[in-house]
């Protein structure tokens, strides 16, 4: 490695985005990307390589890195020897891994000889601040309106906001319509997906106001979480062990009237405060959804389904996404033969009720179908495999839209 080289650390979603941004904004790129051996009886689910970049497993740069200061003993010791390599100490390693993990990789780092000051890690802040200025880069490239982006950056861009932009006030107070010169309440339920098995956090967090917490799978259940729950009204809260957030997603497509509607996750929520969700509300017409960043994907977003759902799983699906919605089946072909590398992880979004709403009858009804045609039948199960086709059919819902949806991203917050 020469001394302004560096390698990051993961082959996931938050390594492959990280490098496209790196890539993108500063036009550099590692020489590897290093990754953890696989646990013994499991498969190894890392590729090979990431854009022509190889990838390499823990032991075997281990073992390159011993062979290496074997050399540089022996060369110490002649009289013409070339200066010794510093190989395990000059290059940069990126930790682009959930933040989870950070500590145990580290430890695993210097306990082979690699020094703290060499390891950025790529916190949950960081990755938020690097991804949003790949996508304003980006999306000023794609010639995204001046407005767009001043959307994004004076509302939601971390590295560009002054607190005192901001008037701190109560979110119960009446937002003033201009167009219609009166005082009309706007109404947010953001449902934040709960469930009664769920670790505890570390710590206590503060929600911002507009987050509601909902017990999802509450007819599983002999306790109560939550103030609002995922059985009430027209629900399918006994779907939840495969389904899981989603169930809380069809309540809110059920059960709410609220003006922007939404879901995040206990462990996942939107990096977004009570005050920049009060401008939001105040710019309505300048968006139509909020999206977490997108992860990048490599070579395109059909590789992203192999870790969680099986082909058999997968297959029910575009069957039943052709038969319900032909439009979204030929427009998710056309992405991925387009190369389309952007994926909307996690089931979080916030969203105008219109917007929510169209999005959700798209979304149970593929669902719907593909349980009749998975095998065993979706009832039979307890697997959560419709949540993982909710990510992709999420995907496909806004890679099919985002020509007429105004659509901005936000960064997430990781909670531990």
């Amino acid at each position: 490695m020469e001394k302004k080289s560096f390698c990051i650390y993961g082959a996931g979603i938050v390594a492959t985005s990280i490098y496209k941004a790196i890539k993108t904004i500063y036009g550099k790129r590692p020489i590897f990307f290093l990754v953890s051996d696989a646990t013994e009886g499991k498969p190894d689910e890392n590729p090979e390589e990431i854009d022509g970049i190889p990838v390499v497993r823990l032991s075997k740069w281990q073992k390159q890195m011993e062979n290496m200061k074997q050399v540089n003993e022996f060369a110490v010791g002649q009289a013409e020897s070339k200066p010794k390599s510093e190989i395990m100490t000059s290059g940069k390693y990126l930790i682009a891994a959930p933040e989870v993990h950070h500590r145990a990789i580290v430890d695993s780092l210097c306990g082979l000889g690699v020094c703290k000051d060499d390891m950025i890690l790529i916190t949950n802040e960081l990755e938020n601040q690097i991804m949003e200025e790949y996508f304003c880069l980006l999306h000023s490239a794609q010639g995204q309106s001046e407005q767009e982006q001043k959307t994004v950056k004076a509302v939601l861009g971390k590295n560009h906001l002054d607190k005192k932009y901001f008037e701190m006030i109560p979110w119960a107070d009446a937002i003033k319509d201009d167009n219609v010169g009166a005082e009309k309440a706007v109404s947010i339920e953001i449902f934040q997906a709960k469930c009664h098995v769920d670790k505890p956090l570390n710590k206590t967090v503060s929600m911002p106001d507009y987050v509601v917490p909902i017990q999802v799978g509450t007819v599983f259940a002999d306790k109560r979480i939550a103030a609002v729950q995922d059985n009430i009204g027209d629900n399918i809260s006994d779907k939840n062990r495969n389904y899981c957030e989603l169930t809380a997603s069809y309540y809110a497509w059920k059960n709410s009237e609220a003006d922007y509607k939404g879901l995040c996750h206990y462990r996942r929520i939107f990096d977004i405060t009570d005050a920049q969700m009060q401008e939001l509300c105040l710019r309505k017409e300048e968006w139509d959804v909020i999206l977490p960043y997108p992860s990048i994907h490599y070579p395109n977003i059909s590789t992203q389904h192999i870790r969680y759902i099986n082909d058999g799983d997968w297959q029910a699906m575009m069957q039943a996404l052709e038969e319900t919605a032909p439009e979204y089946y030929e427009a998710y072909r056309e992405a991925v033969a387009a190369g389309e590398q952007c994926f909307y992880n996690y089931n979080m979004l916030i969203a105008k009720r219109s917007v929510f709403d169209d999005y959700c009858d798209f979304m149970f009804r593929v669902l719907t179908r593909a349980e009749e045609l998975t095998t065993p039948k979706g009832e039979k199960r307890a697997d959560r495999f419709a949540g993982y086709m909710g990510e992709n059919l999420t995907t496909i819902y806004f890679l099919k839209n985002r020509e007429h949806l105004k659509i901005i991203y936000a960064g997430k917050k990781w909670l531990t």
